[in-house]
């Protein structure tokens, strides 16, 4: 499977980007088109430890 940089979180409809493959995931903006409050990456263990459920965006 190729790798996916554009995600989106199915519960929030934040999206996210993943620049490089197992590397960290970025916010992008929240689901209202915002800025997200933090720009920090963030591991995948993170972002399922608190809540995110990321899918690829269509």
């Amino acid at each position: 499977m190729a790798h996916v940089r554009n995600l989106i979180d199915i519960r929030s409809g934040d999206e996210f980007d993943q620049p490089v493959p197992f590397g960290l995931v970025y916010p992008m903006r929240t689901a209202d088109g915002d800025a997200p409050p933090s720009q920090r990456g963030r591991t995948w263990e993170h972002l399922a430890a608190s809540g995110r459920e990321l899918v690829p965006q269509r």
